[in-house]
C-alpha cells in the first residue's frame, strides 16, 4: 500500500465516530504499520475527553511487539502537542520509538504544533494532505478558523426559483422523497436548526427530525426573534414548543426585548444578541454564542430574507438546494433569494457541487460555497 492508501485506511476508522460523541472535536483515525507493511495497531477518537486515536493505535501495536522503532504511524490529523482533557499525543509518539509519521491534514488549532515538535525531536514526519481528510473535519476546521459554526442553508424551490406562491403557500413544493431525505440525511446530522420567528410562525414549524418508522426526534432550535414575538400569548400552543427532554429552544432577541421575569416554556431560553438598525442580528456575536452552547454544525431553514442575508454576509458554508418538479409562473411568488443592491455577474458567488441526485422527480443539489 502507498502512504496515501494507509492514510485513507486510517480515515475509514475516523469515520466510525459519532459526531455527537466527540462534541465538536475532530474525527481522527490512526494506524501503526510495521517494516513489512502490516497494520499492527489501529484506533480512532471515539468519545470527547477519552483516548485519542494515536493512543489506541500505539497501545495495540505495543501489544503486538515491544519494539516500534521500525514502524510508521499514519494519522489523519496532526498529533496534538498540548495538555487538554488528555496528555499530548506527541509525547507518546516520541516515547514509543516510532521514527516515521505521516499526517493527512494539519490542525488549525493554534495550540497544536505537533508537526514541528516531532520534526524537532528527529522524527521523519510528512504531510500527505488529502481532500478526504479536510472534508471529514470541515466542521472542526470552520469553528477553529472562523470562530463560528459550520453553517448550511437549506432551500426548497420550484424550477423557476420560487419558495411560495403569492398567498404564501409553500406546502408542498418538494415531494415526499425530498422531505424524507432532508430529515434522514441532513437534519439528523446537525447540532441545531436555525430559523426566524416569522418562518416558524407562518409554517407552524416543529423543526424536529421525522424519519419513517421512528419516533420524531428532538433537535435544538435557534429562532431569530428580535422582539420576542414567539412568546406572545397567541403562540402559546405553537408546535415549536413540543415536549423536549434533552434539547433546547433558544429564542434570540435584542437586549431587554423580553422581560427577564417572564415565565418561559419548558426547555426554552432567551439569548440576547445585538441587532443593527435594519433589524439584522449581529452574526459575529451569534456565532460565538452558538459555539459556547456546543452548536458546531447548524442548518438554516428560513425565508429568503434571512437566508440571503447569511449568504451576502459570507456566513454560510454550504447550500442544500431542493428543486421541486414544479413550474409556478406566479408573478407574485416569493423568490428563493434576493439581493439588497445591484450587482454585476462578476460579483456572483461561485459554488462547487458536492453531490447531485434525483429524488423522484425532484433534484437535490448539495453545494459548497467557494468563498468559505
Amino acid at each position: 500500500m502507498t502512504p496515501e492508501e494507509y492514510v485513507l485506511f486510517a480515515l475509514s476508522l475516523a469515520q466510525k465516530a459519532n459526531h455527537k460523541d466527540i462534541k465538536g472535536n475532530p474525527f481522527v483515525g490512526a494506524i501503526v504499520v510495521d517494516e513489512k507493511g502490516a497494520v499492527i495497531g489501529t484506533g480512532y477518537h471515539k468519545i470527547w475527553g477519552s483516548k485519542h486515536a494515536e493512543v489506541y493505535a500505539i497501545e495495540e501495536a505495543l501489544a503486538h511487539t515491544p519494539d516500534l522503532t521500525k514502524c510508521s504511524l499514519y494519522v489523519t490529523l496532526e498529533p496534538c502537542s498540548h495538555h487538554g482533557k488528555t496528555p499530548p499525543c506527541t509525547d507518546l509518539i516520541v516515547q514509543s520509538g516510532i521514527k516515521k509519521v505521516f499526517v493527512g491534514s494539519l490542525d488549525p488549532n493554534p495550540k497544536v504544533s505537533g508537526f514541528e515538535l516531532l520534526k524537532q525531536k528527529g522524527i521523519d514526519i510528512q504531510l500527505i494532505e488529502l481532500k478526504e481528510a479536510l472534508e471529514l473535519n470541515k466542521v472542526f476546521f470552520t469553528h477553529q478558523k472562523k470562530q463560528k459554526p459550520f453553517v448550511a442553508v437549506k432551500i426548497a424551490a420550484t424550477i423557476d426559483g420560487k419558495i411560495a406562491d403569492h398567498a404564501g403557500t409553500s406546502k408542498w413544493i418538494t415531494n415526499e422523497q425530498s422531505r424524507a431525505y432532508l430529515h434522514a440525511h441532513i437534519r439528523n446530522q446537525v447540532d441545531a436548526i436555525v430559523s426566524t420567528a416569522k418562518t416558524v410562525i407562518e409554517d407552524q414549524a416543529t423543526l424536529n427530525c421525522r424519519i419513517a418508522g421512528k419516533e420524531a426526534a428532538e433537535i435544538n432550535a435557534v429562532i431569530i426573534d428580535r422582539t420576542g414575538s414567539l412568546l406572545q400569548a397567541t403562540n402559546n400552543g405553537h408546535p415549536i414548543f413540543y415536549k423536549r427532554s434533552h434539547t433546547q429552544l433558544y429564542i434570540v432577541t435584542a437586549p431587554s426585548a423580553v422581560d427577564k421575569n417572564v415565565a418561559l416554556p419548558s426547555h426554552t431560553s432567551i439569548v440576547e444578541i445585538d441587532f443593527n438598525s435594519k433589524g439584522q442580528v449581529n452574526l459575529e456575536m451569534l456565532g460565538k454564542k452558538l459555539l459556547s452552547l456546543e452548536m458546531y454544525n447548524v442548518l438554516v431553514e428560513a425565508g429568503a430574507m434571512f437566508s440571503s442575508f447569511l449568504l451576502e454576509q459570507n456566513w454560510a458554508n454550504e447550500l442544500h438546494y431542493f428543486m421541486g418538479s414544479k413550474l409556478l409562473l406566479d408573478a407574485g411568488g416569493l423568490h428563493a433569494f434576493f439581493g439588497t443592491d445591484h450587482k454585476n455577474l462578476t460579483d456572483s458567488k461561485n459554488l462547487s457541487v458536492i453531490s447531485a441526485q434525483t429524488l423522484g422527480n425532484d433534484i437535490y443539489l448539495h453545494y459548497a460555497i467557494d468563498s468559505l
